[in-house]
């Protein structure tokens, strides 16, 4: 009998360890007012399925030297990184820490030669593979909402 307590509590464990985690769920946008001293724009919302992701980011148009930095729910994933072309991007791969809203946010080091200073940024959840626009200024900060539906 107590071998069938402890292999039934041994099943329970491991069943109970495969269970997905639940996110915390954000039912509306996360963005702060500021960041480090500048106002955030909300520039709009991409929707995906997936908490896993890939982001890229490169110069959006015209390559002119812009330094950016990119953070995701206020983590740094880029720091302070000169941009190039669309064949040269900057890559990394997260797991958002929410389902619901989350944010991706350029911080502008400089404008580059022709202002203001902008990126775009692909985010792949392997369903879905969304492209936008940040755009930034030495006053200001660019970000978009993020919903994992």
């Amino acid at each position: 009998m107590k071998k069938l307590i402890y292999y039934f509590l041994f099943i329970s464990t491991i069943m109970t360890s495969c269970l997905p985690i639940e996110k915390p769920r954000n039912e509306v946008s996360i963005i702060p007012e500021t960041f480090m001293g500048r106002d955030n724009i909300d520039l709009g919302t991409v929707n995906i399925n997936n908490t896993k992701v890939t982001i890229s980011v490169w110069d959006h148009g015209q390559i002119d030297g812009d330094i950016v930095s990119i953070y995701v729910n206020g983590k740094l994933f880029i720091d302070e990184e000169v941009l190039d072309g669309p064949n040269f991007p900057i890559t990394f791969d997260t797991d958002l820490e929410f389902s619901g809203y989350n944010y991706v946010l350029l911080y502008a080091h400089n404008e580059g030669s022709i202002p203001p200073n902008t990126c775009t940024i692909s985010i792949d959840d392997g369903d879905v593979n969304e492209e936008f626009v940040l755009r930034s200024n030495l006053s200001t900060n660019g970000a978009v909402n993020i919903v994992v539906n």
